[in-house]
């Protein structure tokens, strides 16, 4: 396991997530960004337009200061962060495509080289080899996009990768194609946001409203692509069906913020297409925004997906890869984790707290994304005993728990110490308080109406027979906890349930 000497408050996949959506969204400006420059200088040359040269011209500055400067940092950002997020998953991507890698730093470097002879060549070099240093800027950066597309492609759905270990069989996967589809469009269409940037800043003549008009063009169109791209995406990624009826609670929400950006993007581009003379900064500034939250959001949809692994069905997010349970049953997950501090050894909570970090921190915090502090508050001393052992069958989708019973007994104990001192509130309204007493106490494996749906269940039971259930709940299966639930906690949650029962019966949720 990796030695966890540091906490992050926020998470570390939120840590990864302000870095990594930065990057990637100025890294595919940098691919469609290329194309947009040596098209329009090409055109800008055959029509004589100086102006227009000029554009471009002023255009490359701002790409290259972006791209080269804060894309390159914060690429480096990236490595850092995951490398100390999760080093085992950055090992098996380095172990499994060290040639991939290799190949795209070679187009990143030919990227980099091309792009400043071709800022400061706008002088110096003939037009048709300026032009050519454009074509070779564009092809190897897009390269460098279709090499990691591969490989980031290859950690949600590793297809055949699996049984053969074969580096095409992983790289060429059931969603490259599509990705590849989204990734291309995607990056045209910031080209055409940054386009629309530049256009803003234009003395307000029929020049700038041309360059406005065709920014939206740019947009419009390759969101037409991502759209393609997407529904072929869904299609082929075989791996979101359970998930997207609740066994990933955060991912539906994703996919329709996903939605809404794309939809957003499209409604926000007519606007300089069909009034330029009224395109503002203010304009841009809202385009940006959204198609951050669009990539930021399709990003987020790709990770939540992967859940409970980091590599799908290779990995785990705490880094145990699955051909290695055997072996942590056995031996216990103290024994796995090495570093284990020699205090824990006589201090059960300590052992706890060391077992949290290696095994709880890759996706959980205290109070931040992920947080616990706010599950814990409802929770007793028996209910989290029962839930560590259990923790595979919760429909977030959570690893495994392969440890000892003394070992869950010791992440108990440290989870108790979490715990806030004040049990929070149920809302007044009962229907409002039974859904709340629903999700933290049934809502940790079920639905009411999706995945592991219970609503069908509590047809025609009558609030006497609900309570008897709940009872006796902890005995029905051996994956399920028993429910502590006291006074009116207890009483709204069979009133919910009878009520979810009732319109099951009715034939629709409610």
């Amino acid at each position: 396991m990796n030695y966890p000497v540091w906490e992050i408050g926020i998470g570390g996949g939120v840590l990864i997530a302000l870095v990594s959506i930065l990057h990637v969204f100025v890294s595919h400006f940098a691919i469609g960004g290329g194309l947009w420059l040596v098209l329009n200088e090409i055109r800008a040359h055959r029509t004589g337009d100086t102006r227009l040269r000029e554009f471009v011209k002023t255009h490359s500055r701002f790409f290259m200061l972006l791209t080269l400067v804060f894309g390159a940092i914060s690429g480096v950002g990236i490595w850092a962060t995951i490398g100390l997020v999760n080093p085992q998953a950055v090992s098996a991507l380095v172990h499994a495509y060290v040639f991939g890698w290799a190949m795209e730093w070679v187009f990143f470097f030919v990227e980099i080289a091309a792009a400043i002879v071709y800022y400061y060549g706008w002088e110096k070099l003939t037009p048709g080899r300026h032009q050519l240093v454009g074509w070779i800027y564009f092809i190897s950066a897009w390269m460098s996009l279709f090499i990691i597309n591969g490989i980031i492609t290859f950690m949600l759905t590793p297809g055949g990768w699996l049984e053969t270990h074969g580096f095409w069989t992983g790289f060429f996967n059931p969603t490259f194609w599509p990705s590849l589809l989204i990734r291309t469009f995607g990056a045209l269409a910031i080209a055409g946001i940054f386009a629309l940037l530049t256009a803003a800043r234009l003395p307000r003549d029929e020049f700038r409203w041309a360059r406005t008009r065709e920014g939206a063009l740019w947009v419009l169109i390759s969101m037409g692509g991502v759209l393609a791209g997407a529904m072929w995406y869904r299609g082929a990624v075989g791996v979101w069906d359970d998930a997207l009826l609740g066994a990933i609670p955060v991912l539906p929400l994703v996919g329709w913020i996903f939605t809404l950006g794309l939809v957003s993007t499209l409604a926000v581009a007519v606007w300089p297409l069909l009034a330029p003379k009224l395109w503002h900064p203010v304009g841009v500034a809202l385009l940006i925004l959204v198609g951050l939250g669009t990539m930021g959001s399709g990003e987020w949809m790709r990770e939540a997906g992967r859940k409970p692994f980091t590599l799908y069905n290779y990995m785990y997010s705490t880094g145990l890869r699955v051909d290695q349970e055997p072996q942590i049953t056995e031996d216990g997950v103290v024994a796995f984790t090495q570093w284990i501090s020699p205090a824990a050894a006589a201090d059960e909570t300590r052992l706890g707290r060391d077992l949290f970090l290696a095994w709880c921190q890759p996706c959980h915090t205290r109070n931040g994304y992920n947080g616990l502090e706010p599950w814990l508050a409802w929770w007793t001393d028996d209910y989290i005993g029962e839930l560590v052992p259990r923790l595979g069958n919760m429909r977030a989708l959570m690893p495994p728990w392969f440890g000892t019973e003394e070992e869950a007994a010791a992440v108990t104990a440290y989870l108790i110490t979490l715990r806030p001192a004040e049990k929070p509130v149920l809302p007044a309204d009962d229907l409002a308080a039974g859904e709340q007493a629903f999700a933290v106490s049934c809502g940790l494996c079920h639905t009411p109406f999706g995945y592991r749906a219970l609503a069908e269940s509590f047809t025609d039971m009558e609030l006497d027979e609900i309570d008897e259930f709940l009872e006796e709940s902890g005995d029905l299966d051996e994956g399920m906890p028993g429910y502590y639930g006291e006074g009116r906690e207890r009483e709204v949650l069979s009133q919910y349930l009878q009520h979810i029962g009732r319109a099951a019966e009715e034939g629709g949720a409610s």
